[in-house]
């Protein structure tokens, strides 16, 4: 209960100026506190340092009321023949305390959630990138614990099998459905097939002749120079292995495997009669 008058030991000028200032502090410490909010949320230090900028607008409210309008409060609580009897400033601080507990409604219910990725010869990947199928598209790196963690996702997801697309260097990049134990999402990879572009030249140069060159198989349709050079795409990168077949009027002449290079290479063959 607040009522008034009490005789007060500053002029009330005074308390204005201590409850300016201590507004000056109040908004402040508030404007911290939301700009390092999801900070705290992470370091579970939220509650604490929410308490903390309550007391700072219970004294503010305090310096106010009894201050400047010269009011005064008693509060009294009486449970099973105990009674808490609280008066002065104190009453108007412990009810702003107590009011932004429980007055604001309770935040949603959120969990963290990690994403595992590996591959068949890679039991566990640390880089890449890794997004959910969630409103948002919300995405994190994966570390070099091989986890991609995600704060704070709503709890309606909690347990559900979400729709995962990985980014990482050497592997395909396909929405999957991966495994789920708790709150770790575990998803396989598979191996993407680079293309490699390779210089290549016939030695000899052929003369006029019907040359028709396969690469593992696929035939090239790279039209070839009177110097014999040409260029061929083959699946897989440098240092890899090609095996490279030369037909001279629908005839073998020659058969090779090739090493992928960033240099031209050479291919020898030799017309049969």
């Amino acid at each position: 209960m607040i009522t008034s008058t009490a005789k007060q030991p500053l002029s009330a000028m005074a308390y204005v100026v201590i409850v300016l200032v201590g507004l000056f502090i109040a908004f402040g410490a508030t404007f911290s506190y939301i700009h390092f909010l999801p900070k705290l949320v992470e370091s579970t230090a939220q509650g604490q340092v929410f308490y903390l900028l309550l007391i700072s607008w219970a004294l503010v409210c305090s310096g106010f009321y009894f201050g400047v309008m010269r009011t005064y409060a008693w509060l009294t609580y009486k449970h099973m023949g105990s009674v808490l009897e609280v008066g002065g400033p104190l009453v108007v601080g412990i009810l702003v305390v107590i009011g932004g507990f429980w007055l604001p409604p309770a935040p949603p219910e959120t969990f963290d959630l990690a994403v595992r990725a590996f591959s068949a010869d890679v039991p566990l990947i640390t880089s890449g990138q890794v997004t959910l199928d969630l409103p948002g598209l919300p995405h994190a790196t994966i570390g070099p614990d091989g986890e991609a963690n995600f704060k704070g996702l709503s709890a309606k997801w909690r347990g559900k099998l979400i729709r995962v697309l990985p980014k990482v260097d050497g592997f395909e990049d396909n929405w999957l459905t991966p495994t789920i134990d708790r709150n770790i999402l575990t998803v396989e990879l598979v191996r993407s097939h680079p293309k490699f572009l390779q210089r290549a030249t016939l030695v000899p140069p052929p003369k006029a002749a019907d040359i028709q060159i396969r690469v593992d198989g696929e035939k090239i349709d790279s039209p070839i120079d009177e110097l014999g050079g040409f260029t061929f795409t083959a699946t897989g990168k440098a240092d890899d292995r090609v095996l490279v077949e030369v037909f001279l009027n629908q005839r073998l002449v020659a058969r090779q495997y090739q090493v992928l290079s960033p240099k031209s290479i050479d291919i020898h063959w030799k017309a049969r009669h």
